[in-house]
């Protein structure tokens, strides 16, 4: 027996769970089943459950690109409740779009217009609970789908790898002209 890999060097039976993930995991890119995919108890192993979790992962891509369309509808209505609590209303706003100041008294705040058209109060860091609540939930789903999806890719499983991808591809065509 080798001292060092716990394994009987003439059997193919590894001598605890761990020699047993190692020896399945693969650094290298390969379309091979049997990865073990994010929890021990899910390794596709066949070609029809490897065809559902390349769906899982092609559906996860694209809602994570909704996600994203989402986040920045939100960033504008925030942006938009920001600039009436500061005194703007909807009319001047739409009448004054291509101006980066608005006329009128000097108690009225100074506003600003940022790159996706909204004008914004200067002051916009004012904290809003809702707005940075609402904006923390939605970071911290995106950074959790984010992470999923680098740790699927890290499996080095091409088939997943390509659903991914393709997920971002149609997610993107699909979503990234929303709220733009």
């Amino acid at each position: 027996m080798d001292s060092m890999s716990g394994m009987d060097m003439n059997s193919t039976t590894p001598s605890s769970d761990h020699d047993m993930s190692m020896m399945m995991m693969k650094s290298y890119l390969h379309f091979t089943s049997g990865d073990v995919v994010l929890f021990d108890t899910i390794a596709p192993s066949t070609p029809g459950t490897v065809f559902a979790t390349c769906l899982v992962f092609f559906l996860v891509s694209v809602g994570d690109r909704y996600l994203r369309a989402v986040t920045r509808g939100v960033e504008r209505r925030f942006a938009e409740r920001l600039y009436r609590l500061a005194g703007g209303s909807e009319g001047e706003r739409s009448a004054n779009d291509s101006e980066t100041h608005l006329p009128g008294p000097s108690s009225r705040p100074t506003t600003s217009k940022p790159n996706n058209g909204v004008l914004m109060p200067t002051s916009s860091n004012r904290f809003v609970p809702s707005h940075e609540f609402s904006r923390g939930a939605l970071a911290g789903l995106q950074s959790t789908i984010h992470y999923t999806l680098m740790l699927v890719v890290m499996t080095f499983n091409v088939s997943y790898i390509i659903s991914v991808v393709l997920g971002v591809v149609v997610g993107e065509i699909a979503f990234g002209r929303l709220n733009h």
